[in-house]
């Protein structure tokens, strides 16, 4: 019992200070950033585009309910939103990149500027 009691406790402390020890230099960067991270944008930035991208999904469906735009218009947009959706879905698997973040930014950014022009065009297509 006692020899088995002896393991436990040395294999104990092995583990707890070998854990910590790895831990730290797999998940630091040279600046303190996560290495899955490095270079890419902060949990802010990507709380502000999942934003812009719900309300632009809500403008749209704003847009319909009132007949602004037609339905064909909205799925046009809703298609792309999706798309935009799912970039970034597949994107965040492995953490995002600072280029994947800029061209996810530039597609939301080109998806509220459609839902704008959209909304004026005022081309006689509302249903």
């Amino acid at each position: 019992m006692r020899k088995l009691l002896f393991t436990v406790a040395i294999a104990t402390a092995t583990i707890a200070t070998a854990v910590p020890a790895a831990a730290e230099a797999q998940g630091r960067g040279d600046r303190g950033r996560a290495e899955w991270n490095r270079g890419g944008p902060t949990r802010q930035a990507i709380n502000q585009l999942l934003r812009d991208l719900n309300r632009a999904e809500a403008g749209i469906q704003r847009s319909v309910q009132r007949g602004i735009i037609s339905r064909r218009e909205a799925v046009g947009l809703r298609r792309q939103a999706n798309q935009i959706r799912v970039q970034l879905n597949r994107a965040a698997r492995n953490g995002i990149s600072g280029r994947e973040f800029a061209g996810l930014r530039v597609q939301v950014n080109r998806l509220e500027q459609r839902l704008r022009v959209e909304r004026r065009d005022r081309d006689g297509r509302r249903n």
